[in-house]
């Protein structure tokens, strides 16, 4: 389900007509956009104004916390909503000109709903994504969360194996992680639900017990942690991988910091903010996050050294357009 916030009844009918086989649910009420949006992944603003209070409510509905869904804005295109969203866009969001929606909304929404189907590498970009992190920490999130070239090995199955795996003795390793990672939980809850996503995604080519073998454990083990993690057998888990997002989403939701993370301003500085390996990862799946104008995605203002094949006529084209 997709929740649709309007605040124009022809915008909301445009957005309904494009993405006639979503499952949409549209209103004009915020706090009942924002209630709906708990339970889903994804959230589509469409804002006829896209004014400042407009923007600092787009940030507390959606930039807080590791769990919170994905927002794409939908509003016309102008340079003064340009410079008022740059101070909100972020990985979290992902903005379509009102002009542009007919070929960029369905696109951008796939992406994201991509992005959201494998939620463990999901959290891994969004604790990367604020570049604080330890170098060690770095290394831990990618392979607990089996980002770039851990991408295809199972999971480290305990917290000794992911330190010695990362070249870092586990007294140093436990210190760091409690000091820098945003999770209010040890590393071990974290490569429990790893090895069971992991087991999950392995089910249609293997069997149970081969599953486990290659990661390391016995198949009782998986069988324990989907009891203890999402709350049925294993069968069930692979029947409902909806259930299972659901039920992580949850965890990450109570163990997770909710202070907003610090992101840089990506309009202003370009992809220089990021460390290069957090901007691989990312572009890997979704490509480089930004705005959408005349059918590319750019992570910098006009003219700015982040952007400098921005057309010429883009700032006479967006004035034109009005405020």
């Amino acid at each position: 389900m997709i929740a649709l916030y309007y605040d124009r009844r022809d915008l909301r009918d445009r957005i309904e007509r494009l993405l006639a086989d979503a499952d949409l649910y549209s209103t004009p009420d915020r706090d009942e956009f924002q209630s709906f949006i708990a339970a889903t992944d994804i959230g589509i603003a469409a804002l006829q104004r896209c004014s400042s209070s407009d923007v600092a409510w787009l940030q507390e509905a959606f930039a807080q916390g590791l769990a919170r869904p994905s927002c794409i804005v939908v509003t016309p295109l102008s340079l003064a909503r340009l410079q008022r969203l740059r101070t909100a866009e972020s990985h979290r969001f992902q903005v379509v000109w009102e002009e542009e929606a007919h070929d960029h909304l369905r696109p951008t929404l796939g992406r994201v709903d991509v992005m959201h189907r494998d939620p463990l590498r999901l959290l891994g970009r969004r604790m990367l994504w604020d570049g604080s992190l330890h170098w060690s920490m770095v290394k831990a999130v990618e392979r607990a969360c089996r980002l770039s070239e851990w991408r295809s090995s199972p999971p480290a199955k305990s917290v000794r194996d992911l330190a010695e795996d990362i070249e870092v003795p586990a007294e140093t390793f436990r210190r760091y992680w409690k000091e820098s990672i945003p999770l209010r939980c040890g590393p071990k809850q974290l490569l429990s639900w790893a090895l069971l996503m992991w087991a999950l995604g392995e089910r249609p080519k293997a069997r149970w017990d081969a599953i486990a073998s290659r990661a390391g454990v016995r198949r009782r083990t998986l069988e324990r942690h989907s009891v203890r993690l999402v709350g049925c057998t294993l069968s069930v888990a692979t029947r409902e991988p909806a259930m299972v997002r659901r039920r992580f989403r949850a965890w990450v939701s109570q163990v997770s910091d909710m202070k907003p993370p610090v992101v840089p301003s990506l309009l202003s500085a370009g992809r220089r903010t990021r460390p290069a390996r957090v901007q691989r990862q990312w572009d890997d799946v979704v490509g480089s996050p930004g705005f959408f104008v005349a059918g590319r995605r750019w992570t910098a203002l006009p003219g700015s050294p982040g952007r400098p094949d921005m057309p010429a006529d883009f700032i006479a084209q967006a004035m034109m357009a009005g405020q």
